[in-house]
């Protein structure tokens, strides 16, 4: 998969890119966390040594994507602020 420039900056929710080649929100959970275990599998993952965990299952996950907007909104209502660049890539 070749990845441009601006794929890095914005990605649109519809394009599903390989997780291994950034590190997201949860990855740096795990690296600040004190989970060894948790650690060793991601750096699998990111290495391509192990498949990442299938979270479909997981209700917490799926939550979290069902109520994106709700959040983004309830965010924005409560504090006056605007979210933007949702998804961007730093």
């Amino acid at each position: 998969m070749k990845i441009t420039l601006n794929d890095l900056i914005t990605v649109p929710r519809s394009k599903k890119l390989d997780r291994r080649l950034f590190i997201g929100g949860s990855d740096a959970r795990i690296i600040m966390s004190p989970d060894e275990a948790a650690l060793i599998r991601l750096r699998k993952e990111k290495r391509g040594e192990a498949e990442p965990e299938d979270l479909s299952g997981n209700l917490i996950v799926q939550l979290g994507v069902a109520t994106e907007a709700l959040n983004q909104t309830w965010y924005e209502r409560n504090t006056g602020r605007v979210v933007t660049d949702v998804q961007r890539w730093v």
